[in-house]
């Protein structure tokens, strides 16, 4: 089926219906943490902003982004220039009638001839990050669940090489299935508090892979071992 996204109300349609989204789900689920009081208009539309003007380099077209946010393209861009990925979906919409769940990943595509899912993030890193990544893998059914790397690129305002957090943990997917089962979006079965403590240590496991800081690394540098 084919899905539509509206922009500006952050909805995703189809055949006139409105989809819970991976964000949404998280959200319901009580799972965004303090990271909720982030999520204000004019935070999103300055992620809207940053990652049009990163499809736009990476389409060759020129940047349109404001120059005191200009920062954040260069800061893909040399992360670009490092890993040299070759993407086959940028920005699409995707929609998944097994799990009746809507997103966009903002990459897929491959380094060095491996498979990975990308999300850009213009804030800190937070926990629930490798779920909505491990949710995003799951909307796509052409690779089974973790054969992706799972990458987040934080990019920097300054415009230093954005870092990389590969996301490895497995539970991250049985927690992701248990979002998407539900057929609505008023939060997740959590019987006790402990579940709830159980849910949350799931979350509190940390990414297995930091790219290291490359501050010197020039486009003319010969070709590094992927750590991303």
């Amino acid at each position: 089926m084919n899905v539509t996204f509206d922009s500006i109300a952050h909805r995703y349609l189809v055949e006139g219906r409105e989809i819970p989204s991976v964000t949404t789900r998280i959200k319901a689920a009580g799972l965004l943490g303090p990271g909720a009081a982030f999520y204000t208009p004019e935070a999103a539309n300055r992620g809207t902003r940053v990652h049009a003007a990163c499809t736009d380099l990476d389409l060759g077209r020129p940047c349109t982004l404001l120059l005191a946010e200009r920062g954040f393209v260069h800061s893909y861009a040399q992360w670009r220039r490092l890993m040299r990925p070759v993407w086959t979906s940028m920005e699409q919409p995707h929609y998944s009638a097994r799990y009746d769940t809507a997103g966009t990943a903002d990459r897929l595509g491959t380094v060095a001839g491996r498979p990975l899912i990308v999300d850009f993030k213009t804030g800190g890193a937070t926990k629930w990050h490798g779920l909505q990544l491990a949710m995003y893998d799951l909307l796509h059914d052409d690779i089974p669940p973790q054969r992706r790397r799972r990458i987040v690129l934080y990019l920097r305002i300054d415009g230093r090489m954005a870092q990389s957090v590969e996301y490895l943990e497995p539970s991250d997917y049985t927690l992701a299935l248990t979002l998407m089962k539900r057929t609505d979006t008023d939060g997740i079965d959590l019987p006790d508090a402990r579940h709830r403590r159980h849910v949350d240590a799931q979350l509190e496991v940390q990414p297995g892979t930091v790219e290291p800081d490359h501050r010197a690394c020039q486009p003319s540098q010969p070709r590094r071992r992927s750590h991303a």
